[in-house]
């Protein structure tokens, strides 16, 4: 249900959305394909219907997805799991967002997240010219001509049935009183990044570089007590997975599990490194790494699946590494290469994912 090159979609959920990176990726460390863009908040819904799959817990984010869903009725699980109204700021903004429009433009955080983006295009030796950073938002879900859109385009309606459809999504989010008229994080608790290139349906592969970070993540990044730095820092991740688009660090001979596993920890030190770098956001090491135990705590227990992030442990290991690199480099304030980066990064792997990492 989403499109290629999609990488991120924001592993700090990992144990009930199975990411920061949000979207379970494929089987192998390629971006995945198109049917595995979904919202993370389907496993949220799942989980509060049937949470006998779910294996981890308690943890930090348990309060926070018990607020939410505490706020729904059966009704409104089922409207949500029967309907596309989940996917479709996602779908919206991923298709027809740009950074120009107003429609797509950053809300919470907005001057800081650009300042960010724009440093660490400065920062990082890569072609980032052409990479767009935009927001998605739950009032989409009000507007029936922008559903409608989607639904065809994205869910292959036709515009007659897309018409109807729409009319009822948007009647119902504006109805139900939980669902903030498409404000509640649930809808927009995703952030990825997305490359066309491969691609080859012309729709796809036309779309520009971007960066989409939904309100949902910044609500709910405040709400764990880390909205300091925890914006900057997954924004940070999602461009180093520009990064291993630009450079191919999607392929390695690792498969499956392993294969997600090494390219998020690599995406969670380009990150840290930026981060703490004293010509990054030379943020304080302890207060990143702080924060970043505060999400990684949620864990993340499907060790055999192929979106497994990494234990929080061995997550911590990167980034731990990649702030003493940064901390420690010589002549002070040298910047390492996006490439000798992920090369330093792949020599240390083994002891990252050591047994009693």
């Amino acid at each position: 249900m989403v499109i290629t090159r999609l990488r991120g979609a924001f592993v700090l959920l990992a144990t009930v959305l199975l990411s920061v990176g949000l979207v379970a990726p494929t089987a192998s460390a390629a971006p995945p394909s198109r049917s595995d863009i979904e919202s993370p908040a389907h496993r949220i819904v799942e989980q509060a219907i049937d949470p006998g799959d779910y294996v981890c817990g308690p943890t930090a984010l348990d309060a926070y997805f018990e607020e939410l869903l505490g706020q729904l009725t059966e009704s409104d699980l089922e409207f949500l799991l029967t309907t596309e109204a989940l996917d479709i700021p996602t779908y919206d903004a991923l298709l027809f967002g740009t950074a120009s429009d107003p429609e797509y433009a950053l809300e919470g955080q907005a001057r800081q997240l650009q300042n960010t983006f724009r440093d660490l295009r400065r920062f990082w030796d890569i072609d980032s010219s052409d990479i767009q950073l935009l927001a998605m938002h739950g009032d989409v879900l009000l507007d029936v001509d922008r559903v409608a859109r989607v639904l065809v385009v994205a869910f292959g309606y036709t515009e007659a049935d897309a018409a109807a459809r729409a009319q009822y999504i948007a009647d119902t989010v504006a109805s139900v009183p939980a669902f903030q008229g498409g404000d509640n994080p649930i809808f927009t608790l995703n952030a990825f990044a997305f490359s066309g290139e491969g691609e080859t349906d012309p729709l796809f592969a036309s779309i520009p570089d971007k960066i989409i970070m939904g309100d949902g993540v910044i609500d709910f990044l405040e709400a764990i007590g880390i909205g300091d730095v925890g914006p900057r820092l997954v924004l940070a991740h999602e461009f180093a997975h520009h990064i291993q688009f630009e450079l191919g660090l999607f392929d390695s001979p690792l498969t499956g599990a392993e294969a997600t596993r090494r390219t998020e920890l690599m995406a969670d030190a380009y990150a840290t490194y930026y981060a703490v770098h004293a010509r990054g956001l030379a943020l304080n090491t302890r207060r990143v790494l702080e924060a970043e135990q505060t999400f990684y705590e949620v864990g993340d227990c499907f060790f055999d699946d192929p979106g497994h992030h990494g234990t929080p442990q061995q997550r911590m290991r990167a980034s731990a590494w990649a702030a003493a690199l940064a901390n420690d480099a010589r002549p002070q304030g040298a910047i390492l290469s996006a490439e000798a980066f992920a090369a330093l990064f792949d020599a240390e792997l083994p002891e990252l994912v050591a047994p009693d990492a």
